[in-house]
C-alpha cells in the first residue's frame, strides 16, 4: 500500500511498543483530565467512546477520512471536502476538539443530514482504539491536516490505508524537535504516502527527514471563503458607526487583551476606536472581563446585542461562536492575537482574505512564511518589542499612526485583496497531487 515507506527498524518497533505501553498506563489519566476540562467545556464529556475506537453500527466504510483538529484546520478543509462530495465521494471527518466538531457541524450540515460526512472523534494514539477505527470505517485514503503526526496511527495503517499529509507546515522550531529524535523521525514521516506543503521552506524542512515525495501546494487557508452573509452583516454594522474607526484583537490569548487595552487606553483621540475584543477560547471570558472590571472599563458583549443595534460602548467583546466573518469585516484594521506572548500566533490570512491590513506582535512562528510575506508586502506590520511594557508603548505607536492615517489603511487593504488574490489555487493542487481530479 505505502509507495514510500522505508524499512521498520528494530529501534522504531522496540519505541512503538513502549510507546503502546505508555498509552495504556496513562490512559486512566488521559480519561480523566478530559473529565475535569469537561468542566468548562461540557461538550468533552461527550461522545468519549469514539476515542476509544467505538462507535454506533452505521455503514460508512470506504470513505475518504479528513483529520481536522480544532477550528482552524475544519474551516482550511471546506474546499477539499466540497470538492471530495461534488466527485461522489463520502467524507470521514475526525476531529480532536468539540470545537472544531461544532464547527464542522455547522459548516457540513446539509452534507452530513445527507449522509455525505459523518462527523467523529480521532481514536486516542494507541493500537486498539485505532485498531477498532480502521476495521469500522476501512477509509480510502486518510488526509491529516497541517501538523498532525501521530505514531501509532501512521505505524498501525501502513499496510492498510494510505496517509497523507496535507497542507503540511512544520515550523523550523518543530523541525528542531524531530530531529532529536534522529532517524526514528526519518522513518516517522516516511509513513506518509506524500506530504503536501503549504510552503517551500515548509517543503525544506520535512526534507530534513528524508520525505522524498513532498511537494508544494500552497496554503489551502487562501481558497476559504467566509461566510458571505456574516460579511455583508459586519460591513451593515459597520456602516452604523459612520466614521468611528474599530479595532479588532482576533483570536486574543491569555495576557494578550491587557496589553492592547493599555496600548488602546494611551489613545489621546477623541473618540477613541471601538476595540473588538474576540478570545481565541471562549473559556477565558471570565478572566477577560474581570479584567475590563479591574480597569473601570465599561464595556459590551456580541450575545446581548443584536446585529442591528448601535454599539455604544468603546470596548466590545465577541462572546459568540462562528462569527469571526463578522468581527472581522467590522473592523479597520486587525491585531492578530497569539502573536503577543510568545504562543506563535494564529491564523492571519482570514483577515487579509476580506482586505484587513494586520498588526503582528513578535511572536509568528506557527505562520512565519506567510508573515514575512505580507510584510513584505506591505499588508501587515511587525511589532519587534518583546517585554510587555515595551509592546504597549509599540502598540500604542501604531494604533494612533493608523487613527491619524486612514488613507494609509485603505491603501493596505487594496493590498490585502490582491494579495490574497494571488494566493489561491491550493485545494486544486492539492486534489491534483492527491490523484483526484
Amino acid at each position: 500500500m505505502q509507495k514510500n515507506a522505508k524499512a521498520i527498524s528494530g529501534l522504531f518497533l522496540l519505541v512503538i511498543v513502549i510507546y503502546q505501553c505508555i498509552w495504556h498506563l496513562a490512559l486512566p489519566i488521559v480519561l480523566l483530565r478530559l473529565w475535569w476540562k469537561g468542566r468548562k467545556e461540557p461538550h468533552y464529556r461527550k461522545n468519549i467512546l469514539e476515542r476509544l475506537g467505538f462507535y454506533p453500527k452505521r455503514d460508512f466504510k470506504d470513505a475518504i477520512w479528513i483529520h481536522a483538529v480544532s477550528v482552524g484546520e475544519t474551516r482550511a478543509s471546506v474546499q477539499i471536502i466540497e470538492q471530495l462530495i461534488a466527485k461522489g465521494y463520502r467524507v470521514l471527518l475526525t476531529h480532536t476538539t468539540p470545537t472544531g466538531r461544532k464547527t464542522g457541524a455547522e459548516l457540513f450540515k446539509k452534507n452530513i443530514a445527507q449522509g455525505q460526512v459523518l462527523q467523529t472523534y480521532i481514536p486516542y494514539d494507541f493500537c486498539w482504539p485505532i485498531g477498532r477505527f480502521l476495521r469500522h470505517f476501512k477509509p480510502k485514503k486518510g488526509l491529516m491536516m497541517e501538523t498532525e503526526i501521530w505514531p501509532s496511527i501512521l505505524f498501525f495503517a501502513r499496510k492498510k490505508v494510505p496517509i497523507y499529509l496535507i497542507n503540511g507546515r512544520l515550523s523550523l522550531k518543530s523541525s528542531l524537535s524531530f530531529a532529536k529524535f534522529g532517524g526514528l523521525s526519518k522513518t516517522l514521516f516516511g509513513l506518509f504516502e506524500k506530504v503536501l506543503a503549504q510552503t517551500q521552506s515548509d517543503a525544506e524542512h520535512y526534507q530534513l527527514f528524508d520525505v522524498q515525495n513532498c511537494q508544494v501546494t500552497g496554503n489551502l487557508k487562501f481558497d476559504v471563503l467566509l461566510a458571505p452573509e456574516q460579511i455583508q452583516q459586519g460591513q451593515r454594522w459597520k456602516a452604523k458607526l459612520k466614521y468611528r474607526q474599530v479595532i479588532c484583537l482576533a483570536s486574543s490569548r491569555e495576557g494578550e487583551e491587557k496589553i492592547v487595552i493599555q496600548a488602546w487606553q494611551q489613545l489621546k483621540t477623541t473618540p477613541k476606536p471601538i476595540l473588538l475584543i474576540v478570545p481565541r477560547h471562549l473559556t477565558r471570558l471570565v478572566d477577560i472581563e474581570k479584567l475590563l472590571h479591574q480597569e473601570n472599563i465599561t464595556y459590551g458583549k456580541r450575545s446581548q446585542v443584536g446585529i442591528s443595534d448601535l454599539i455604544d460602548e468603546d470596548i466590545f467583546i465577541g462572546d459568540t461562536m462562528g462569527e469571526m466573518g463578522i468581527y472581522l469585516s467590522v473592523a479597520d484594521y486587525v491585531i492578530m492575537g497569539g502573536t503577543l506572548m510568545g504562543t506563535g500566533g494564529q491564523n492571519l490570512i482570514e483577515p487579509i482574505s476580506i482586505g484587513k491590513p494586520v498588526i503582528l506582535g513578535p511572536s509568528t512562528y506557527n505562520f512565519k512564511d506567510i508573515s514575512l510575506a505580507a510584510v513584505a508586502a506591505g499588508i501587515a506590520t511587525q511589532m519587534k518589542q518583546s517585554n510587555p511594557e515595551q509592546l504597549v508603548i509599540e502598540l500604542h505607536r501604531h494604533m494612533a499612526q493608523l487613527f491619524h492615517d486612514p488613507q494609509r489603511i485603505d491603501a493596505m487593504s487594496m493590498l490585502c485583496a490582491d494579495y490574497a488574490q494571488q494566493h489561491k489555487g491550493a485545494t486544486q493542487k492539492t486534489m491534483q497531487y492527491l490523484e483526484m481530479n
